[in-house]
């Protein structure tokens, strides 16, 4: 599956989990996905109480679905 890096966050995705990974500070956290009729979901994630920005537009650059109530 995909990964992809914005800005100083990289984000990996593998089946209906992923992670994700501050390059400098090492800070992050799990993912979780779900498949929906519209594509794979995220439907969780831990590490961090706020999703960073970054995490997200990388999620949806890999064409996944990221919800607003995610952001």
């Amino acid at each position: 599956m995909p990964s992809k890096q914005v800005g100083n966050w990289y984000v990996e995705v593998t089946e209906a989990k992923g992670w994700f990974e501050h390059c400098l500070t090492g800070s992050g956290g799990g993912l979780w996905f779900e498949t929906c009729p519209d594509g794979l979901t995220l439907i969780d994630y831990d590490g961090v109480f706020e999703l960073p920005a970054e995490v997200v537009i990388a999620i949806r650059d890999m064409g996944l679905i990221v919800e607003e109530e995610m952001e």
